[in-house]
């Protein structure tokens, strides 16, 4: 049987640590990204990252029945391929400019009514269980993960990678296929100053970001894959007007924004004899308000298909869409500045995910990127990337 991981089960220490309650998790990601039309400039990053993790159940460890407790670190390192395109979609999920290490995660949770409904607090990331599209995980640009209408908002993000925040969720599963979830978090993620390690300052100005999502769920167990979300956030702070200013000149203070989301994803074919292989697909569109927020609304979807290929079962084969639409309050803004901006950004993404071994894969993708920031002195993109992962 292969090992899982590269170190493997560490002379069955591993299988012992595991037992007791403790198990550990190490993980390296690498994307080479070549912008070779179009964008900022031509040239070549390499966004890094690595993945250390420890989950605890603390009712093997500690007889703490139905704890768990999860810590989760990101190192990250190289280059945002971001500054070559220009672009809102990241052509990298994990492309950071700034070579940090920090803690991601660090929360408890405790389950309730025949865990049925479950608690977590800590630092916490909304990406995690909020507006995630299993089908769309095979994508490497960014704008397929936390929508764009939502990735953009705050005031230094929603708690999203590669920066949470202090906060709780309360999830409640009343049955096996329906779930209502909610969270509260800190306003602020970390410090919009100082982009390195982990901060964590509450602050009456910061307020407080608040997201709910209810959803249908079928497991590919029951039958084939299947589900549908719902989802709203809003913050209880003040932001700045993008178009309005007062007496004095200074931007009209806003108090509160707020924005919606609904995803749709499941099998559209399974192969006979085969539960893992076949078509998937998904389906997403958010909107945030104009007023505060430079996008208005994105639409994105897409088809993932696993074992396309004869003799390659575990391959997965992705085709995707996103167009991120400008607010015309912001359109209006940028006009009245001299630099006036596009409708609309998109991006069309294909991707092909090559397993090597159960702890080793490698990517090769291919990105178009059309009116990168929706700036239109900026020629659209052709990016071409290879990404490869390795389990420890």
């Amino acid at each position: 049987m292969e090992r899982a991981t590269l170190s493997g089960e560490w002379g069955g220490r591993g299988t012992e640590l595991a037992t007791q309650g403790f198990e550990f998790g190490l993980s390296l990601y690498g994307d080479v990204m070549f912008v070779v039309d179009g964008g900022l400039e031509r040239g070549t990053a390499f966004a890094g990252l690595l993945e250390p993790t420890l989950a605890v159940d603390l009712d093997r460890a500690l007889g703490w029945k139905n704890t768990t407790i999860f810590v989760h670190g990101i190192g990250t390192f190289g280059n945002d391929p971001t500054e070559l395109t220009g672009s809102l979609h990241a052509p990298s999920s994990f492309g950071n400019s700034v070579d940090t290490f920090s803690l991601f995660e660090a929360w408890i949770e405790r389950e309730f009514l025949d865990n049925s409904l479950s608690v977590r607090a800590g630092l916490y990331g909304v990406d995690t269980e909020f507006d995630v599209k299993e089908t769309a995980g095979v994508f490497i640009n960014g704008g397929f993960g936390t929508g764009i209408d939502l990735a953009q908002s705050g005031l230094n993000g929603p708690c999203i990678f590669p920066t949470s925040c202090l906060g709780i969720r309360v999830r409640y599963e009343p049955t096996t296929t329906r779930y209502f979830q909610i969270a509260v978090l800190d306003g602020v993620a970390g410090d919009p100053g100082n982009p390195k390690g982990t901060h964590i300052h509450l602050s009456h100005d910061d307020g407080v970001l608040v997201l709910g999502e209810a959803g249908f769920e079928r497991a590919a167990e029951q039958e084939r894959f299947l589900r549908a979300a719902v989802g709203a956030w809003h913050y209880t702070t003040t932001f700045d007007d993008l178009l309005k200013v007062d007496a004095a000149g200074q931007p009209v203070r806003r108090h509160g924004t707020q924005g919606v989301y609904a995803l749709l994803e499941g099998v559209l074919y399974r192969e006979p004899d085969w539960r893992t292989q076949g078509l998937s697909a998904f389906l997403r569109m958010g909107m945030a308000d104009q007023d505060v927020n430079p996008v208005r609304c994105t639409v994105g979807g897409g088809l993932a298909y696993t074992g396309l290929m004869p003799g390659r079962d575990e391959d997965v084969t992705g085709l995707g869409a996103s167009v991120a639409i400008n607010g015309d309050v912001f359109r209006k803004s940028r006009s009245l500045a001299g630099t006036p901006a596009d409708r609309r950004e998109v991006l069309v993404g294909l991707t092909h995910l090559l397993p090597l071994t159960p702890w080793a894969s490698v990517q090769l993708d291919a990105q178009y990127i059309g009116n990168p920031g929706t700036d239109p002195t900026v020629d659209d993109a052709l990016v071409i990337g290879l990404r490869f992962q390795i389990k420890f």
